[in-house]
């Protein structure tokens, strides 16, 4: 006989089970992780339990190492798990989006309580409909404002490559990280 569980719990095992969720919260909370700096620097993907993060410069790369122990405590507070236990970061240019434009904190209250409203009474699979529903209408919104959908991952992005930053990074990286290993 199948469990029943409640949406938080649904919410935490798909954080378990989804790395591209865990990275897309980092995305979202960035300017609270690293306050300023967000401007600088961007993060890009968790592997093995490290975020790798673009960083502008030097100057930058040299404060956000100081300040990783302190960057770290509050990724995991905000994923409330250490998922992530360690940050690298690496100097490149960066596309330097807002992600945080597209949280909650910014809703208006009463769009937020007509929602939480409208959920109240429906079942699991229509209260997933229905957030199936306004991550479309979110997509189509960030369509009209010029973002793209990324060829691999599905992350909505600016540009006019066909895959996202990190993608794209992404076999630069494995090659530098097999490199490394070949060479220890």
């Amino acid at each position: 006989m199948m469990d029943i569980m409640n949406v938080s719990e649904a919410v935490e095992e798909a954080i378990i089970k989804s790395r591209k969720l865990k990275e897309g919260i980092i995305r979202g909370h960035w300017r609270d992780i690293v306050d300023k700096l967000s401007e600088k620097s961007e993060p890009l993907w968790i592997k093995e339990d490290t975020l790798y993060v673009l960083v502008e410069d030097s100057m930058y790369l040299h404060h956000m190492s100081m300040n990783k122990n302190k960057y770290l405590k509050k990724v995991q507070d905000i994923l409330k798990k250490d998922y992530v236990k360690d940050i690298r970061f690496k100097i490149s240019k960066i596309q330097n989006l807002d992600y945080s434009e597209y949280m909650n904190k910014n809703i208006d209250e009463k769009k937020n309580e007509e929602f939480t409203s409208e959920l109240k009474d429906l079942t699991l699979e229509e209260k997933v409909d229905v957030l199936r529903r306004k991550a479309r209408e979110r997509e189509q919104v960030l369509i009209s404002k010029g973002y793209k959908k990324c060829d691999i991952c599905g992350m909505m992005f600016l540009g006019d490559e066909a895959t996202c930053k990190p993608c794209s990074l992404k076999d630069v990286v494995d090659k530098l990280l097999e490199d490394k290993n070949d060479n220890e």
